[in-house]
């Protein structure tokens, strides 16, 4: 028996892929009482013994028994076709390469550059996607860095176009937008934990801190004239390592940053902003059991 399948999106179940299934499809069988199930369109066909099989009807054999049996060699015995052209769904937990079921228990096994492993169990085996440093980021503390200050010159350092928007007091003007470069500190970051504060405004307004591309409709901050306004703020982190703050009236910006989100915090942030206590909790565990010092909940395990 050869069953010739195609991978297709099975959510665009609308009445277009409906007429394009009953006109593109074929069945091929030299049988009797075939049943087949398809969204009904219509009532029930008759399905006698001997009753063909009836295009865009739900077709039902009752208790008849129905069976197939074939010696016609290499030629397919039964055969089901779709003529029509659907986009193959993207490899997720929801729908694995067909080799995984051929995996014992336990095994990992690549596809397409993505990890899978398999897992036994009583209705077994089940499947899921391994995630590693690369596709599974964690949030990594760092020593607070203060990476803008529109203040005093050494503080804007790290503004890759203050050309036309900023005063001459270094302020962020209204209407404007900086990038700030976070290359010094990360490289391949997912997001940047921060800290954006307006100092001084010379009237109410706000800011967004966003990652690149068309700034959102979103305030990251508000703030009043005369005042300083600080507000915490996860922002993604551009391809070229930089964030943008948009303001929309004039005012001196701080940034700080205090963690990012990384796979891998050994490879992907500079040590020099690593706090001491950077060590796996692994390590840290380890040496607190040197000294003796080892958490009380530990003894009850």
């Amino acid at each position: 028996m050869k069953h010739e399948l195609n991978t297709q999106d099975e959510t665009a179940s609308t009445p277009d892929r409906r007429a394009l299934l009953r006109t593109g499809g074929a069945v091929v069988a030299g049988m009797a009482g075939l049943a087949v199930a398809e969204t009904a369109m219509a009532g029930s066909a008759s399905a006698a013994p001997g009753d063909p099989v009836v295009m865009g009807s739900v077709n039902s054999a009752g208790a008849t028994a129905t069976s197939l049996t074939s010696s016609a060699g290499a030629a397919p015995t039964f055969a089901v076709a779709n003529t029509g052209t659907f986009a193959p769904l993207r490899v997720t937990e929801q729908a694995f390469p067909a080799m995984l079921p051929s995996l014992g228990s336990g095994d990992v096994a690549n596809y397409d550059g993505d990890l899978y492993y398999t897992a036994g169990g009583t209705n077994g085996p089940f499947f899921g996607f391994v995630y590693t440093e690369w596709t599974a980021s964690q949030v990594v503390p760092i020593i607070p860095t203060r990476v803008l200050d529109t203040r005093a010159p050494s503080g804007r350092t790290n503004i890759l176009n203050p050309g036309g928007n900023l005063d001459s007091a270094g302020r962020l003007l209204g209407g404007h937008a900086i990038v700030i470069d976070l290359s010094d500190l990360e490289v391949g970051a997912a997001a940047a934990f921060c800290n954006l504060t307006a100092v001084l405004p010379l009237a109410g307004g706000f800011m967004t801190l966003w990652a690149e591309g068309v700034r959102p409709a979103t305030s990251s901050v508000n703030y009043a004239a005369n005042s300083v306004v600080a507000n915490f703020a996860v922002t993604g982190v551009s391809g070229d390592e930089s964030v943008s703050i948009f303001a929309s009236k004039t005012t001196h910006v701080l940034l700080d940053i205090t963690a990012f989100s990384v796979g891998n915090a050994g490879e992907q942030l500079n040590p020099d902003i690593l706090p001491a206590a950077a060590a796996s909790p692994s390590q840290r565990l380890a040496a607190r059991a040197r000294s003796g010092k080892l958490p009380s909940w530990t003894a009850r395990r």
